[in-house]
């Protein structure tokens, strides 16, 4: 029974493996004539990476694969709108760096509601998004001097000082830890000494 079944096995991976590229000719038979390949339906459409990684524009986490997570977990967040008007004016000359990875659970929450929070505060620039491998690297090293070990990292600095840093999570809401940071009381992030 056990050399019928291996049998069968080779039999049936033979035909899968193998693959007819010779042809033969007789005095009695033509050639074979291989068929040329049928050309796609519609061209092909490039496929979106798995991961981004570098400098990256918010656009790309709203398009494509990115978005089908992205723009649902920006439409379903509800902010503090009272928080929210606090943050405000103090976001005004703040440099904000969001360090991610499209491929991480935790960022892929957290970072549609952190842009939510500041599209209602009305922050639109100086904001900058880098995306991170599972190695929490870049290609071309953005990361370096940042003390990224976790990701989502969102980095609030003010003229080229860190304010503070959210890591992974808030610790009360995204809303209070930032107004917190901004408003330079105690605060420490998850994984703080």
């Amino acid at each position: 029974m056990k050399t019928y079944k291996t049998g069968l096995l080779a039999l049936a991976l033979g035909a899968l493996v193998s693959c007819k590229t010779t042809t033969t000719t007789s005095a009695s038979k033509a050639p074979e004539v291989l068929a040329a390949p049928e050309a796609p339906a519609k061209p092909a459409t490039p496929q979106q990476p798995e991961m981004l990684t570098g400098a990256t524009e918010r656009m790309e986490l709203q398009t494509g694969t990115f978005g089908s997570w992205f723009n649902p977990r920006y439409a379903e967040y509800d902010i503090n709108k009272d928080v929210v008007m606090q943050l405000k004016p103090l976001l005004e000359d703040v440099d904000v760096t969001i360090f991610m990875g499209t491929w991480c659970g935790d960022s892929k929450r957290e970072t549609p509601r952190f842009y939510k929070i500041l599209d209602a505060a009305g922050k639109t620039q100086d904001i900058e998004l880098i995306t991170v491998d599972r190695s929490k690297t870049t290609p071309e090293g953005l990361e370096k001097g940042k003390d990224i070990k976790r990701v989502p990292t969102l980095i609030f600095s003010k003229n080229g000082t860190e304010l503070g840093r959210i890591v992974e999570y808030p610790i009360e809401s995204l809303e209070q830890d930032m107004l917190k940071i901004l408003q330079g009381k105690p605060y420490k992030h998850a994984y703080a000494d």
